[in-house]
């Protein structure tokens, strides 16, 4: 076992048990009689078929319930315990993960708007149906002011006509929450989200797109719809006129933080079989050092979710832009240690080659790098303002912590004051700087301080521009690094208390974390524990929580 956390109360271990259960439930990948077997799960990918066996297997362990919060009778309370649960599908097939978890994109809308459109989205995702976020149309790209599919009231109901592709879930689902144009005017208020029930309205008013062949999640439903005059009743609005885009900006901010599951799952299985393979050591410490730090910003960006919702617009984007980018990484850094097998799709290096395509996606799910570190750049000026405030509570990130309901009715388009994490950087250090840290951990977090102070007077001195230089660019792509340096020391000084095991005796995850953090900031300081690193992910599996999967699972 790699590490082994202690709790307190109740909340992390029981995402970590139902994790677990979730794990034991879907058996050995190399068992063939298993619920996803990797033989089927190769041979689905090569064929392009969607993989519906192991869908109907989730339904029936109980997923979808865990999708729909509390508050309208699911099981979904915690952010991370959903994360945990997406990641234990990613890890052994990140098509099924996609294909089973687009239902939480086509259903976040409604927890968002928390009105009647709520009630029912959970009375069709806890029934086992797949939903759809119909936001994209054909030719208009991720610009989703220029949405041209139109939504008209008409004798008491909405008419819909126009088209929505590429989205997920389009041809298999049984509903659509459809962004739509209301009014005939510019302007992101011209527009509303409607919840397109497919078994209230004529069939005969729906028309498909057919799949497109993709080179990563082969097998995914990733087609179109077109709508030619279908009426839904007017209650199925999802929150008021003119919140459309509104809705869909707030709703971004969960599901980025949620890719980050699909990122971790990759992660797990590119680490696993690059020590069954016996690479390099070198090649192996990298990749669990990365792995390692895209854990703890995942975390860190579940947990402000619940403590600090209005920062959300500011943390998804900087989780959504370092932890696929982390993951990349194990897989660029591996595919040369692998040789030629790392680019064949038969033989023992097939489940690589999947998985090293299918990890390439998540980057420019629900906004790519761009677009994400262009919402860092508009942030510039909140975290310019918060810089010198006080941090708020960084006890926050304990993994025995209750974080309490999921509730989205906090978030907002853009921070008051940037993130708590960054104002909190030179508390952490104080705090870990105790006579208990590794030397070495406390010389590069001060490191990593007054990086920081400097790029603080660069933050202040930055100009709003319509396009964005690429200076500013390279600037939010150092402060997005920093962060993750801060979400790694806070996680590390909320828990080491009450955590054990190799990953933590003598800071080794937090010093390899933040040597990769140096690296990322082109800083000349700390060195990779590497044979300890090595020595740890033997197994091929590796992760700051308790063994949350037995040794060899995910494909490995």
């Amino acid at each position: 076992m790699n590490a082994t956390v202690e709790t307190a109360t109740p909340v992390i271990v029981d995402a970590y048990g139902r994790a677990a259960e979730l794990d034991a439930y879907l058996g050995d990948p190399a068992d063939p009689g298993g619920r996803m077997p990797l033989a089927v799960t190769l041979q689905r990918d090569h064929d392009r078929a969607f993989p519906a066996e192991a869908v109907s297997a989730l339904d029936a362990w109980g997923l979808p319930r865990h999708y729909v919060p509390e508050a309208f009778g699911g099981g979904l309370r915690d952010v991370f315990e959903l994360l945990l649960l997406m990641r234990t599908v990613a890890a052994r097939d990140l098509t099924v993960a996609v294909g089973h978890g687009k239902t939480v994109l086509g259903a976040i809308s409604a927890w968002a708007a928390a009105d009647d459109s709520a009630t029912h989205m959970a009375q069709i995702v806890g029934g086992g149906d797949a939903v759809s976020w119909g936001l994209t149309e054909k030719d208009r790209g991720s610009d989703l002011a220029a949405s041209q599919t139109g939504a008209v009231a008409t004798g008491g109901g909405i008419r819909l006509d126009g088209h929505k592709w590429p989205i997920g879930n389009a041809t298999r689902g049984r509903a659509i929450t459809v962004l739509a144009r209301t009014e005939d005017k510019p302007g992101p208020r011209a527009l509303s989200l409607v919840l397109v029930d497919k078994t209230e309205v004529d069939p005969g008013t729906l028309s498909y797109r057919a799949r497109r062949p993709l080179h990563g999640i082969r097998g995914a439903d990733i087609s179109g719809i077109d709508f030619a005059g279908t009426i839904v009743s007017a209650d199925r609005r999802v929150g008021a006129p003119g919140q459309g885009i509104e809705i869909v900006l707030k709703s971004l901010q969960v599901t980025r933080t949620l890719c980050a599951a699909l990122s971790l799952g990759a992660g797990d299985q590119a680490l696993e079989h690059l020590a069954a393979a016996g690479v390099d050591a070198a090649v192996i410490a990298r990749g669990a050092a990365d792995l390692l730090l895209a854990e703890a910003v995942a975390f860190a960006g579940a947990r402000l979710f619940h403590v600090a919702p209005g920062e959300m617009a500011l943390t998804s984007a900087f989780v959504k832009v370092l932890v696929p980018d982390l993951v990349d990484g194990v897989i660029r850094d591996g595919s040369p240690a692998l040789g030629v097998a790392a680019l064949l799709e038969d033989g023992s290096g097939a489940a690589w080659e999947k998985v090293a395509r299918d990890a390439k996606v998540v980057s420019i799910f629900d906004g790519n790098s761009v677009v994400n570190l262009n919402v860092v750049i508009n942030e510039l000026p909140n975290i310019a303002r918060g810089v010198d405030e006080e941090a708020g509570d960084v006890d926050a990130f304990a993994f025995d912590r209750d974080a309490g309901a999921f509730d989205m009715s906090g978030l907002r388009l853009v921070t008051r004051r940037g993130s708590r994490l960054l104002r909190s950087l030179p508390d952490l250090v104080e705090r870990l700087d105790d006579g208990r840290a590794h030397p070495e951990a406390v010389q590069i977090a001060r490191a990593l301080v007054g990086v920081w102070r400097e790029l603080a007077v660069r933050v202040h001195e930055t100009e709003r521009a319509a396009r964005p230089p690429v200076a500013q660019f390279a600037l939010a792509e150092q402060v997005t690094s920093v962060f993750a340096g801060a979400a790694a020391i806070a996680v590390f000084v909320a828990n080491r208390d009450h955590a054990s095991g190799d990953a933590w005796n003598g800071d080794l995850w937090l010093r390899a974390a933040l040597a990769r953090v140096t690296g990322r900031l082109a800083i000349d300081i700390g060195t990779l524990p590497a044979a300890e690193l090595q020595q740890l992910a033997v197994g091929g599996s590796i992760s700051l929580l308790p063994e949350w999967r037995a040794q060899g699972r995910g494909g490995a």
